[in-house]
C-alpha cells in the first residue's frame, strides 16, 4: 500500500493506543500546521482499517472492552476506534 502523508501520520498516532478521529485530529493539524477534520482522520483510519494495517473497535460500556469490528462496520459505527496491528508497528 502506498500511504499518503495523512495515513502515515495518522497511524503513528494508533500505534500505541486505542485512538478516534476526534482523539487524534487537533495534534496531527497542529503538527501537519494545516486545517485536518476528524471526516479526513476518519477516512485514513478507515483506508488504513481496510488495507490491514488498522484494527477498526467500538468501545462497549458495559464490559469496559473494545471489541474489534470489521472496517464495512467501523464506517457505520456512531463512535468507532482504532488501534494499529504489530505488524505495521514498524511502518
Amino acid at each position: 500500500m502506498s500511504a499518503t502523508a495523512l495515513e502515515t501520520e495518522v497511524l503513528s498516532r494508533v500505534a500505541e493506543d486505542y485512538e478516534a478521529p476526534h482523539t487524534i485530529a487537533g495534534d496531527i493539524a497542529r503538527d501537519l500546521e494545516r486545517s485536518i477534520s476528524e471526516a479526513e482522520v476518519l477516512t485514513a483510519l478507515l483506508s488504513l482499517a481496510r488495507s490491514g494495517l488498522v484494527q477498526a473497535y467500538v468501545y462497549e460500556p458495559s464490559s469496559q472492552r473494545y471489541r474489534a469490528i470489521s472496517a464495512s462496520e467501523a464506517s457505520a459505527a456512531q463512535d468507532p476506534w482504532f488501534k494499529a496491528k504489530r505488524a505495521s508497528y514498524a511502518t
